[in-house]
C-alpha cells in the first residue's frame, strides 16, 4: 500500500514536471519568435538609413562568422579562407551579368553552380588534412583567388584592384534588384537569411551529421576503426558552410552594387572569426550576435581614428572576460542566477 502509494506520487510528480517543462518550452518558443518578428520589422522604423546598412553589414559578416564558427565547434577546423567563397560568389555574380550578358537570377545559379563544384573539389583535397593543415590550405587558396583578380591578364573580367561596379536590371526570385539597395527592405531580407540559415545549421549540428562531426573532432582514428565514414561527413560540413558564405556573399553584392578584391581577403576572414569569438563560436545566436557587435564597434573605433588600437584591446577584453563570448557570457549568468534563486 505504501510503495503504490508512492510510485503514483511518484508517477504523477513526473507527468506535472514534464507537462511544466512543455509549457516552458511552449512559451520559451512563442516569445522567441516574438522576439524575432520584432527585429525583423521595428528597426527600419526606429533606426536611420545609415544604422541599417550598419546593421545589415553586420548581419552579413555574422553569415560568415556563422559559417566559420559551425566548422570550428562540430569539426575543429577553422577555414581561414572564408573570404574567398563570400567574395568569389560576388565576382562571379558579378562576372556573369557584365561579360556573360546573363539575367541576375540565371547568374546567380551558375555562379552558385561553381562555387559548389570549387569547395567540392578543395574540399576533397584538404578536409583529410589535421586541422593545422586545413587552417594553412584554406588561407592558401583563399590568397590564391585573392591575388588572382588583381593579375593584368584578367583585369577585363575583374576589374583589377578598381573592382566591379555591377549594374543590375530585372528581379531575382520575384524581388526587384533595387530593392537590394533599399535599406529598410534590406534589412528585413538579411534578417530573414540570417534566422533560416542559423536555423538550419543548428538543426544540422544536432543531427547525426552533427554527432558524427563531433565525433570524428574527437578521435578521428576512433571513429575510423569503429567502422564510420570520416571523410564524407567532413565534406558535407565543410560544403554546407560554403553554401552559407557563398548566399552571404550574394547578399553583399546585391546590397552594395559592387566587388572589390577586399572582399577575398584575409582581412575578411579575420573579422569573421573575431566576430564569431565575440557572440559565442557554440550555437547559432552568437555569430551573428558578434557580427553586428563588430560592425557597429568598427563605425564607432574608426570615429575616432584609431580602429586598430581599439579592435585589439576589445578582442582581448572578449577572450579574457568573455572566453565563451557574449552568448556564453549571459548563459553563464542566467545559470548562476538560477542557481542562486535555488540555493535561497
Amino acid at each position: 500500500m505504501s510503495n503504490g502509494t508512492m510510485t503514483g506520487e511518484g508517477l504523477r510528480g513526473v507527468a506535472v514536471g514534464h507537462i511544466g517543462g512543455l509549457s516552458r518550452a511552449k512559451l520559451a518558443f512563442g516569445l522567441g519568435t516574438i522576439g524575432l518578428a520584432l527585429v525583423a520589422v521595428a528597426p527600419p522604423y526606429l533606426a536611420s538609413d545609415f544604422v541599417l546598412r550598419l546593421g545589415g553589414e553586420g548581419l552579413l559578416l555574422g553569415m560568415l562568422a556563422l559559417s566559420v564558427a559551425f566548422l570550428m565547434n562540430q569539426a575543429g577546423l577553422v577555414a581561414l579562407g572564408a573570404a574567398s567563397i563570400y567574395g568569389g560568389t560576388g565576382y562571379l555574380f558579378a562576372i556573369g551579368m557584365s561579360e556573360w550578358s546573363l539575367t541576375p537570377t540565371v547568374a546567380l545559379g551558375v555562379a552558385f553552380l561553381i562555387t559548389v563544384a570549387y569547395s567540392t573539389i578543395l574540399g576533397a583535397l584538404i578536409v583529410r588534412t589535421n586541422p593545422l593543415a586545413f587552417m594553412m590550405l584554406t588561407l592558401a587558396a583563399g590568397e590564391m583567388i585573392s591575388h588572382a583578380v588583381l593579375l593584368e591578364g584578367l583585369r577585363d573580367y575583374t576589374g583589377g584592384a578598381d573592382g566591379l561596379v555591377v549594374r543590375m536590371k530585372g528581379s531575382i526570385f520575384g524581388i526587384d534588384v533595387a530593392d537590394f539597395a533599399d535599406p529598410a527592405r534590406f534589412w528585413l531580407l538579411a534578417w530573414i537569411a540570417a534566422v533560416v540559415f542559423g536555423a538550419a545549421l543548428w538543426g544540422v549540428g544536432r543531427s547525426r551529421l552533427g554527432a558524427i562531426l563531433r565525433a570524428v573532432r574527437e578521435n578521428e582514428e576512433r571513429m575510423r576503426f569503429s567502422g564510420f565514414n570520416t571523410f564524407v561527413p567532413r565534406l558535407l560540413g565543410y560544403l554546407l558552410v560554403n553554401v552559407v558564405a557563398a548566399i552571404a556573399g550574394f547578399l553583399h553584392v546585391l546590397n552594395s552594387g559592387f566587388v572589390s578584391p577586399e572582399s577575398l581577403g584575409l582581412s575578411v576572414s579575420t573579422n569573421a572569426l573575431v566576430a564569431a569569438l565575440m557572440g559565442g563560436v557554440a550555437g547559432s545566436a552568437g555569430p551573428i550576435l558578434g557580427g553586428l557587435i563588430f560592425s557597429f564597434a568598427q563605425d564607432e573605433f574608426g570615429a575616432r581614428g584609431l580602429t586598430q588600437l581599439l579592435t585589439g584591446l576589445a578582442i582581448v577584453i572578449f577572450i579574457v572576460v568573455l572566453p565563451r563570448g557574449v552568448v556564453g557570457g549571459l548563459s553563464n549568468a542566467l545559470r548562476l542566477l538560477g542557481w542562486r534563486r535555488e540555493a535561497s
